[in-house]
């Protein structure tokens, strides 16, 4: 059974305002800090706006992660200088490589941050060169405690199969976000996740694969589920309506964790907030 699930939103909602997310929500992962440069001055600011501790997660700078495209990092983007595309992302070492640490540590020194999510792209596919990058960059930059304790999380996309990422985790020291309720439609992975356990886990809901507007009460209690499975787990969501599913994923976790119904009323998750006075894409110009 979790100590701890703690539920949140890949990004602060379109039409929910920055005080009435922390009512409802105790975590959110911001991804401002990947996509370019934040002026210490916001994330103060930001911190000092949320009363409780360990409310963030921070998205590591693409710096880190991700191979420039064509036209760099785009015009509100890490600046990148076009001879140098090669040099960066995948975490190959570098002067942007340290820029991109040097970034990720000032936001979540700043933010308490609870979590570092290292966020790999397609591209980043599962080759022996950059399972060795990967390698030296949790041995040698990222150890453990090199955060203090932040917990380093790495969310692979593309080509790396559940089970073969996970492993490759927990050999490097480090989380591996899933997500559980992706449409599997072999279901190749059914057995991994329904023995999926342990210490701390991190799952990210995309909603891929499911039209429906909101995720349905039975994916729901399969997440909380899974979830209730590990010591201490975060549950963001990434959904179409990713508030309104986070409440409702928080009701059935308790529901869950007390063995009452999780069927309940849904009054609140839909309701629309003020517009959101606080976006933060445009507070990190």
């Amino acid at each position: 059974m979790a100590k701890h699930v703690i539920v949140g939103c890949a990004g602060l909602p379109t039409g929910v305002a920055w005080s009435r997310y922390f009512q409802r929500l105790p975590y959110l992962e911001i991804n401002t800090v990947h996509v370019g440069p934040v002026r210490p001055s916001v994330l103060k600011r930001w911190r000092q706006s949320v009363p409780r501790a360990r409310a963030f997660g921070v998205v590591a700078p693409a710096l880190i992660t991700h191979e420039p495209g064509p036209r760099g990092f785009g015009p509100r983007g890490w600046p990148v200088a076009p001879e140098r595309k090669a040099e960066i992302g995948r975490f190959r070492p570098g002067e942007h490589r340290d820029q991109g640490v040097h970034a990720l540590r000032e936001a979540c020194t700043t933010l308490d941050a609870a979590v570092a999510v290292f966020r790999t792209g397609p591209e980043f596919t599962p080759s022996a060169a950059n399972r060795e990058l990967m390698r030296q960059f949790f041995a040698e930059v990222m150890p453990a405690g090199a955060l203090g304790d932040c917990v380093r999380v790495w969310h692979p996309t593309g080509l790396w199969d559940p089970p073969v990422a996970h492993a490759f985790a927990e050999e490097l020291g480090i989380v591996c976000a899933h997500d559980p309720l992706v449409t599997d439609p072999t279901g190749e992975f059914a057995a991994f996740y329904a023995e999926l356990e342990g210490d701390d886990a991190y799952f990210v809901v995309s909603g891929l694969g499911r039209s429906r507007r909101h995720m349905a009460s039975d994916q729901l209690e399969e997440l909380a589920e899974i979830a209730q499975r590990h010591q201490r787990a975060w549950v963001v969501f990434a959904t179409n309506e990713p508030f309104a599913d986070a409440i409702r994923f928080g009701r059935a976790a308790s529901a869950l964790d007390h063995g009452d119904d999780p069927a309940g009323d849904d009054e609140d998750a839909d309701a629309s907030a003020s517009p959101d006075t606080d976006a933060l894409e445009e507070e990190a110009e």
